[in-house]
């Protein structure tokens, strides 16, 4: 009797570990409708060149989003979409917004699956399971390896970053800032490609 329980026990952590194995699942950002474009530069016609929008996240955000809870880890996604019906293309720079943004190799590098750690505890539970683990174990450290890399990837092709709007398009990119700094009204300066001018963007952020 002890012999055939050892194995189901064994096989049964088994299944429990790889359960738990490390993984990436992150929706697309949405878009924004008409009635989420909350500020806008008027031009002399009444109507609007440019419209942005800017959404905060929340932890259901994040978990959608990102996969991961980064406001735990000290900073406040806010996703900035901008419009340009304009027939002018607009630089969009970081360093001209009104409060900072961190990098997102850095945000994602506080958010990685710790895959040495997640090892390691197999490691000490093969000791236990005469080797059982050994492969859960290989597997789980390449899931969890590749988890890592697809959050690097994905934060990487959402996060803003300093580019040309072109006419008749729009941005859709999220910010990383930093909790000690997030700001509910912050600007957002524009340049004009041709001309070298400046358009400041007020933006209010919606929850």
């Amino acid at each position: 009797m002890k012999k055939t329980t050892f194995p189901l026990v064994a096989l049964s952590t088994v299944l429990i570990f790889l359960s738990g194995c490390a993984s990436y699942n992150a929706s697309p950002l949405n878009s924004f409708t008409s009635d989420m474009i909350i500020s806008h530069e008027p031009n002399g016609m009444g109507t609007s060149d440019i419209s942005v929008g800017a959404k905060v996240f929340n932890k259901a955000d994040c978990k959608k989003y990102l996969d991961r809870d980064v406001i735990a880890k000290g900073y406040q996604p806010i996703q900035l979409y901008i419009q340009n019906s304009s027939d002018k293309d607009y630089i969009f720079s970081l360093n001209r917004i009104s409060m900072s943004s961190a990098r997102p190799e850095e945000v994602a590098e506080k958010v990685h699956t710790n895959t040495a750690g997640r090892v390691a505890a197999y490691g000490a539970g093969a000791w236990f399971t005469l080797g059982i683990l050994a492969v859960p174990a290989v597997v789980d450290g390449v899931k969890s390896a590749n988890a890592n890399e697809a959050l690097d990837n994905d934060f990487s092709a959402k996060a803003a970053r300093d580019q040309v709007i072109f006419r008749h398009s729009h941005f859709n990119k999220l910010l990383f800032v930093p909790i000690n700094e997030y700001q509910p009204n912050f600007t957002v300066t524009l340049i004009e490609q041709d001309l070298n001018k400046p358009k400041v963007l007020n933006v209010s952020v919606r929850s």
